[in-house]
């Protein structure tokens, strides 16, 4: 219900209502602040089992970007993350955001893609160097259910997709792709939006979930047939 009112209130936001009328258009500030911050706010809020999460929205420096890059003043700066504290002092960027308004360029979004996945991947990186984190993934159950995930705001179109390290190789896949709808319209247009926003809550708490709670039994290397992973790749990818 969160989401339908929070979809409701972007609708009749006068900002929107102007951008839907008279065609004006939308900057990237107004596009994060109006549309996104509400809709992913209330997804990430409440995660089943509790986990200790919170989101950083704006132009802060990505600590696992800072570690690769030596320094934060060259670190790369995501228009959103989530990060999940998986035990003391060991925290995990697990979710990063870039957008841009949307009627931005091809450019732009081949650009903020090409960025989530250096994010990811340093993400991933953090696990084999951070010694208050990489003691937790030294277990092979653990760096299995291992996933980041990245949202590619293209326009008005949100893509989800989900990064993973499998036998030495960083495995990339889109998940979920739905329209978001920036005026008023009929339920069944909305659907897939709620449907991509329920996926990646789903997917983030069975992760965190996972990685705190599992551990390897017996020869885990050979008994991971028996383990499910959070995110599968997609047979076509």
């Amino acid at each position: 219900m969160g989401g339908i009112f929070s979809r409701f209130k972007v609708w009749k936001s006068p900002k929107y209502e102007a951008y839907s009328k008279k065609g004006k258009s939308v900057n990237e500030g107004s596009y994060v602040c109006e549309v996104l911050a509400p809709l992913i706010n209330i997804v990430m809020s409440d995660l089943p089992g509790n986990p200790v999460v919170w989101d950083i929205w704006g132009e802060e420096g990505s600590s696992a970007s800072t570690i690769r890059k030596g320094s934060r003043k060259f670190a790369r700066k995501p228009d959103y993350m989530t990060i999940a504290q998986l035990g003391k002092d060991a925290e995990l960027e697990i979710v990063y955001l870039e957008t841009g308004r949307p009627n931005s360029s091809q450019d732009k979004r081949r650009r903020d893609h090409k960025k989530l996945i250096r994010l990811s991947k340093d993400s991933i990186d953090t696990t084999r160097i951070l010694s208050k984190i990489k003691r937790m993934f030294n277990q092979f159950s653990k760096r299995q259910n291992l996933t980041i995930f990245a949202i590619n705001i293209a326009g008005d179109v949100i893509e989800l997709y989900a990064m993973r390290k499998e036998s030495g190789i960083y495995k990339y896949c889109l998940i979920e792709e739905a329209t978001i709808p920036l005026h008023m319209t009929s339920p069944s247009a909305v659907y897939p939006l709620i449907h991509a926003l329920m996926t990646l809550r789903t997917a983030v708490a069975c992760t965190i979930h996972k990685i705190l709670y599992s551990s390897d039994s017996g020869d885990s290397e050979h008994s991971s047939s028996e383990m499910v992973v959070t995110v599968t790749t997609p047979k076509n990818s």
